[in-house]
């Protein structure tokens, strides 16, 4: 396995992973309806446009397995909605059959490590609840800090605000 900065050559490989993920990750807490209606040309869409525009600072990682083949990702940069976070991770999205190997842990730090360098001190993420990577990020030192209702589709859900108040400790 290996991880290794983006480029825009892996576009197709960001978009299969982002609507495979979404399909097996939010599984009964979206509605079938809305996760049938994702599809790999329409996420291949926003990354093109993602990639022409970034955000500022925005980095972006890819995991790659023995042959080559982009099996997950993770982006971040500055802080969306400024509050006492300054970096935000904006995905982080892995194959299921990829889950649990440690390279969501990669993923993570590569971020935080590029954006510490770029003089960010804090961290932040949100993740819808319900989901289990809420573990996974309590795991590499986050802390639950508050949640939002979100619109997703038709419905509204919750989304958990998960921070490091110390860059350097997330993934350690």
């Amino acid at each position: 396995m290996k991880i290794r900065e983006a480029t825009s050559s892996d576009i197709d490989g960001i978009a299969y992973v982002h609507a495979e993920s979404w399909k097996t990750t939010y599984k009964g807490l979206i509605s079938d309806e809305f996760l049938d209606e994702i599809t790999v040309e329409a996420r291949r869409k926003l990354w093109i446009r993602n990639f022409e525009t970034p955000n500022k600072d925005e980095v972006m990682y890819v995991a790659e397995n023995e042959a080559g083949t982009i099996i997950g990702f993770a982006n971040g940069g500055a802080r969306r909605e400024p509050d006492l976070y300054d970096a935000e991770l904006y995905a982080l999205y892995l194959l299921k059959e990829y889950q649990g190997k440690g390279l969501g842990k990669l993923l993570i730090r590569s971020v935080a490590q590029n954006l510490m360098e770029k003089k960010y001190s804090s961290f932040m993420t949100w993740v819808l609840v319900g989901n289990p990577a809420i573990d996974f990020y309590h795991k590499v030192g986050g802390e639950s800090v508050a949640s939002k209702k979100v619109k997703i589709g038709n419905e509204i859900v919750e989304e958990m605000m998960i921070g490091w108040g110390d860059i350097t400790a997330v993934g350690r």
